[in-house]
């Protein structure tokens, strides 16, 4: 999947940067630039022609990300509907099954979370490719 984004920071070899939006509405000029920005991603790179200001064309792994949007959208649901027919087989009542599935979402929203955190975010930062940086408006 390629992306694009402003440079903000870089430390050593850790680039940080604020995403671009990839929607066909982030390039229209309606909106404020502020509106455009996604979010920050931090990722590491071997290029040391990198500088702040500088707007990087970059690729991550596409299983990368099919994996992510698995775990984000896929796992919670399964755990939650396990939850409820765990909690039926156990012989609960029908609202306290309800109940279970969604304490199971919420352990599994916790559980993502810190899984982002911990071992996500190392393994993302080291399946980016720089593919493009550009200085004042000229690929290099």
């Amino acid at each position: 999947m390629k992306s694009s984004g402003l440079v903000k920071k870089r430390i050593g070899n850790k680039v940080t940067i604020l995403m671009y939006k990839e929607s066909a509405c982030s390039h229209c000029n309606k909106c404020s630039d502020s509106a455009k920005i996604a979010n920050e991603f931090t990722f590491i790179s071997d290029k040391e022609n990198i500088e702040v200001g500088d707007i990087l064309t970059f690729e991550m792994e596409d299983n990368q990300v099919f994996k992510a949007a698995l775990i984000v959208y896929i796992i919670p649901l399964i755990i939650m509907f396990l939850a409820y027919f765990i909690a039926d087989k156990i012989g609960l009542s029908e609202g306290k099954c309800i109940g279970a599935s969604f304490s199971g979402l919420i352990i599994s929203f916790i559980g993502i979370f810190f899984y982002d955190r911990f071992i996500v975010k190392n393994k993302m930062e080291k399946s980016v490719k720089v593919i493009n940086v550009e200085k004042n408006g000229e690929g290099i």
